[in-house]
C-alpha cells in the first residue's frame, strides 16, 4: 500500500452567494460546481512517507501531482470538490480515498450530497465532536482573502484544515470509527484498505 497524502485546496475565485452581494474588485466563478474557472490559489499537503507538510502553489503544482502518483491521495469532500479541481487545473489525480463519503457511508448514506440528509457532516463538525477543535476559517472566504492580498492568512487556514483532515485520517486508522457529529453515537467508517 502506497503512503498516505492527505491534501487541501483553496481557490482563487470567490463563489457568488445567493445572500449577499458581489465585493467590488473580487472576481467570481459561475458556483461551486464552476471548475474550470475557480483556479487553485494553494494546495496544502501532508505527506506521511516523509512525516513533512507541504505548500503547492502555481509555480510547483507539477511537484504535487507528482507526488499524488506516489501516493494514495486522502481528502475530506475530495470526490466531488477537490479532486474535481485540481483535475480541471490539469492535475492527475486518481484513488483518492475521501472521508466525508466514507463518513456518510457510515450512516447509511449514498455518496452524493442531498441538503435533506448528507448536511451537518462537515470537518468542522466532525472534528469539534471528536477532537474538540474547530477551523480556523470559512472556505468560501478564501478566495476573497486571496485577492486582497492576504496570501499568509489562506495558506495558513488550508495548512490548519490538512492538519485537521490527517489527526482525523490517524483516528480512523487507528480505530475505524468516529463519533457522529449528528447523534454523538459511535459509527464505523471504512479506512482505505477496506475500501479499495
Amino acid at each position: 500500500m502506497k503512503p498516505f497524502l492527505v491534501y487541501d485546496c483553496e481557490i482563487i475565485k470567490a463563489i457568488p452567494s445567493r445572500n449577499e452581494p458581489e465585493q467590488v474588485g473580487i472576481s467570481y466563478c459561475n458556483g461551486w460546481r464552476d471548475f474550470a474557472n475557480m483556479g487553485i490559489s494553494v494546495i496544502g499537503a501532508y505527506d506521511y512517507a516523509t512525516d513533512r507538510n507541504r505548500v503547492f502553489c502555481v509555480d510547483n503544482f507539477d511537484e504535487f501531482a507528482a507526488l499524488a502518483r506516489e501516493r494514495t491521495p486522502v481528502a475530506f469532500n475530495g470526490h466531488a470538490f477537490d479532486d474535481q479541481l485540481v483535475r480541471a487545473s490539469g492535475i492527475e489525480i486518481e484513488g483518492t480515498y475521501d472521508m466525508l463519503v466514507e463518513v456518510w457511508a457510515g450512516v447509511g448514506l449514498g455518496p452524493q450530497f442531498s441538503p435533506r440528509t448528507h448536511g451537518g457532516y462537515g470537518l468542522d463538525a466532525i472534528c469539534a465532536a471528536n477532537f474538540g477543535t474547530r477551523k480556523s476559517g470559512n472556505g468560501a472566504l478564501a478566495p476573497i482573502l486571496w485577492q486582497q492580498g492576504k496570501r499568509g492568512t489562506v495558506i495558513d487556514y488550508c495548512m490548519n484544515d490538512v492538519a485537521m483532515e490527517a489527526h482525523l485520517l490517524d483516528h480512523i486508522i487507528k480505530g475505524g470509527w468516529i463519533v457522529c457529529p449528528k447523534t454523538g453515537r459511535t459509527i464505523v467508517v471504512r479506512r482505505q484498505w477496506e475500501v479499495a
